[in-house]
């Protein structure tokens, strides 16, 4: 994918990768034992996708992993597991475990107690996928260009 294999992807951001599936299968955990959604809140995937947004805009460039194109696939990999995680709790919520990826008030625009799991989820997959990846593409690019720029 733009010259690289995407292992090379994988293998510079597995851990942003791995913390946001942590964080978000946590998040999840204490949701189910009861844990209210007020404390849950604060497990956030949507922090730890920032920080990776703003990691890549600067190490991508000043490291010569790549440039402004190679930041796309490691903004997707991150949404796609950002997104993965949401979806699962969406599911396990529509099989009758409650859970905080599936309350009303954190279903974002457009949500609310008459959405069904299945349109929820599907908006997480159509609009969170690309939306989502297109405006971390430009974050992370944005950030590129103020302070990504290889040292001389």
């Amino acid at each position: 994918m733009f010259g690289k294999p995407y292992a090379e992807y994988l293998r510079f951001q597995w851990p942003f990768l791995a913390v946001i599936a942590a964080v978000g299968l946590t998040r999840l955990v204490l949701s189910i034992a009861g844990v209210p959604d007020s404390a849950v809140k604060f497990v956030s995937m949507s922090v730890v996708f920032f920080a990776g947004l703003f990691y890549y805009g600067v190490r991508v460039g000043r490291s010569g992993f790549g440039t402004y194109r190679h930041l796309l696939p490691l903004v997707l990999n991150q949404s796609i597991v950002f997104h993965a995680v949401a979806i699962l709790g969406i599911t396990v919520s529509a099989n009758g475990f409650p859970n905080v990826f599936d309350v009303p008030e954190f279903r974002g625009p457009g949500g609310n107690s008459e959405t069904t799991a299945l349109a929820h989820a599907l908006s997480h997959l159509i609009v969170g996928m690309t939306f989502g990846t297109l405006v971390g593409w430009g974050v992370a690019s944005l950030t590129m260009l103020i302070g990504g720029r290889p040292r001389k």
